[in-house]
């Protein structure tokens, strides 16, 4: 991990599903179940994030947590693990990109040139089919 006036510069990983994304003002600790999803209604576990935060403490000065309670969520993930980025069926002048399963900000850009291309009526830089909304749709 390289460090720079005292913080994280670069993500340190555990090999477990965990990590240290770096931030300006401190070292946010992330730890996703493998699938990305929780189930409905499970009640807070803390292991893996207590587990983490022991280990990341023997690697670099860590203050308090930032924040008193870890916070707990699905992630945006579609059931093919594909995003949904184009036209949205039944409604010509509404059009999806999301469901990127938090790598949004990573595949941003190909995203928006994706969808800038499909809006404008050119011909996109990658089949775009896959991503379709459609492919969730019955078909009769």
């Amino acid at each position: 991990m390289s460090r720079h006036a005292g913080r994280c510069t670069q993500p340190s990983r555990t090999g477990r599903g965990d990590g240290l994304p770096p931030r300006a003002d401190a070292a946010r600790h992330r730890a996703v179940d493998r699938r990305g999803v929780l189930p409905p209604r499970r009640p807070n576990n803390e292991t893996q994030i207590d587990g983490t935060e022991t280990i990341a403490r023997r690697l670099i000065t860590l203050g308090d947590r930032l924040d008193p309670d870890p916070w707990l969520g699905a992630r945006p993930c579609t059931p093919d693990m594909k995003p949904i980025i184009g036209r949205a069926p039944n409604h010509p002048n509404l059009w999806f990109a999301f469901g990127h399963a938090h790598h949004g900000l990573t595949l941003g850009a190909v995203t928006g040139r994706l969808l800038a291309e499909q809006i404008m009526g050119e011909t996109p830089f990658v089949n775009a089919l896959p991503f379709s909304a459609e492919r969730f749709m019955t078909r009769s």
